[in-house]
């Protein structure tokens, strides 16, 4: 458990900056990758030992960070959802409808159109969304792992080229 501490912490972090309105706009490309290096660093200073980091350990912290940050992210914005009882799609649905009337006439576009609107209905009523929950959970599951092992990877290469140059 001590190993993978570094990473449950830099996830919990990262999933709780998932929801700073402002801040999650640089989630996947920033902050997942940053804590990914960061929990290596952790991992690095907690266990005194600043040997080459193996591709395969990198990855499993990227992972980890990542799969971390999308539980706590996700878990975090339904508990929002659920108090307020309101999100960006019910907020947005509007702009989004126009946006659709726009684009050329298709049939699956109502039956967007109708699942947004489900889960609008849904939130605002008892503050809780199934589909909505289910697609926030899955797309920030796969895309924080994604830029979770990118980030464990470049951390690798960062480290063990810094930890290199120490040496001479």
């Amino acid at each position: 458990m001590k190993k993978f501490l570094p990473a449950l912490i830099c996830g919990f972090v990262a999933g709780v900056l998932n929801i700073v309105p402002v801040v999650k706009s640089f989630s996947c490309c920033l902050i997942i990758p940053a804590a990914a290096v960061f929990a290596l660093v952790l991992y690095q200073r907690a266990e005194n030992n600043f040997s080459d980091i193996k591709a395969g350990d990198a990855a499993v912290f990227g992972l980890l960070t990542g799969i971390i940050a999308a539980i706590f992210g996700s878990t975090l914005d339904v508990l929002i959802i659920f108090i307020t009882r309101t999100n960006e799609i019910a907020a947005s649905l509007a702009e989004v409808e126009k946006m659709i009337d726009d684009l050329p006439s298709s049939p699956i576009w109502k039956e967007v159109m109708d699942v947004m609107y489900r889960i609008s209905d849904d939130i605002n009523k008892y503050g809780f969304s199934f589909i909505y929950f289910i697609s926030v959970f899955v797309s920030s599951f796969i895309v924080n792992s994604i830029f979770g092992i990118a980030g464990g990877l470049l951390g690798m290469q960062i480290l063990n080229n810094r930890n290199k140059n120490k040496e001479v």
